[in-house]
């Protein structure tokens, strides 16, 4: 009987030191759906300057500095096919951001790469431009910081679109669906950053 006693004690004894010895782990802060759209406005800015200030080589890409301090990594490879009267383009880019400043509709985000995001974009065109067909897809994951609160951002989301050549101010026509830091989300790609 003792001896069951004493098996109780020490049980309960290291059940409470290894209770107290785990940290609570603190849950990572959300981004609202308007947060979430003004990261996406500030990393798009990233990654469509027309002219980015270029750090350093990198394999198969280049470092480039960030619209407000901070680098990213973005290595590519791009590739071209024509069958019969269809010519395909495709680009493949991986965006590494690392402590990199950007802005979304006033609201200032550092990101980083977790590891980083997969860019892919495909452009079909039939004869003379007769059918032009965009798509493309947007995955990966950032880390973000803004103000004193800091979390993760999952990015899966899908392109299709078409080039309107009749409207310089907005020439792509098209959405991005999908999932933006845990919000399912149908973007109208006009109101996201052109290559400027």
């Amino acid at each position: 009987m003792a001896r069951s006693r004493t098996a109780l004690t020490l049980m309960v004894l290291l059940a409470g030191t290894i209770a107290c010895s785990d940290d609570p782990v603190e849950p990572e802060d959300q981004l609202t759906l308007q947060e979430a759209t003004d990261l996406l406005e500030g990393y798009r800015q990233l990654i469509t300057q027309a002219d980015p200030v270029v750090i350093a080589e990198a394999v198969d890409g280049v470092v480039i500095e960030c619209p407000y301090g901070g680098q990213a990594e973005v290595r590519g490879t791009a590739s071209d096919e024509v069958v019969g009267d269809t010519a395909r383009i495709h680009l493949n880019m991986a965006v590494n951001p690392n402590a990199c400043e950007v802005s979304g509709n006033g609201t200032q985000y550092t990101l980083s790469g977790d590891p980083s995001v997969q860019e892919n974009f495909s452009l079909r065109i039939v004869g003379f431009f007769e059918s032009v067909d965009i798509s493309g897809s947007t995955t990966g994951t950032l880390a973000w910081e803004t103000g004193d609160r800091s979390g993760r951002c999952g990015l899966d989301l899908a392109l299709t679109a078409e080039p309107d050549l009749s409207n310089p101010d907005s020439p792509l026509q098209g959405t991005l669906t999908g999932m933006l830091c845990g919000h399912q989300v149908e973007i109208d790609v006009a109101d996201l950053p052109a290559i400027s």
